[in-house]
């Protein structure tokens, strides 16, 4: 059984990690608690990426937990993830929608842009991430946060 959706953090996963560190800082994640897991990989190839999305999926499935994979909406259905999370440049929510249907998870990057919120909820979104917390290595040129919100729609 799923563990219920809660406001407050999830975990992202580290970008361009081997198979067998992902899974152990994963599993420490998904031991204390985490209710959502997001599988980011910008580095590797699709190969590999589908390799440790089936994995993270499993050991999320042992945890109860649900597992979201970044920017990549045909990945996310091709493994049976719980949905995607899409920035600005990474696809079309409402093609991400029709693809992986009503019950999955879709996120939107909103970067500090309240109007892009709006439409990624007209689009069909569950919830939207504003901003960064901290300056990041990968996303030096981020606006900083100016708010974070869930939408009204139902989270399953």
């Amino acid at each position: 059984m799923l563990k219920p959706l809660r406001p407050g953090l999830y975990a992202v996963t580290p970008d361009g990690l081997e198979t067998p560190r992902l899974l152990m800082l994963a599993e420490a994640a998904l031991a204390a608690g985490i209710p959502l897991l997001q599988y980011r990989d910008k580095s590797g190839g699709a190969a590999r990426r589908r390799e440790q999305a089936i994995a993270l999926l499993a050991l999320c499935r042992r945890h109860g937990t649900r597992l979201i994979i970044n920017d990549d909406a045909a990945l996310a259905r091709e493994v049976d993830a719980d949905g995607v999370h899409l920035g600005g440049e990474d696809g079309d929510l409402a093609a991400a929608r029709a693809l992986l249907g009503p019950d999955k998870l879709i996120g939107a990057s909103c970067y500090a842009d309240f109007a892009r919120a709006q439409a990624a909820a007209a689009a069909g979104a569950n919830y939207v991430a504003f901003g960064a917390m901290y300056a990041s290595p990968t996303k030096p040129q981020a606006p900083p946060p100016i708010t974070a919100m869930r939408l009204n729609s139902p989270m399953p």
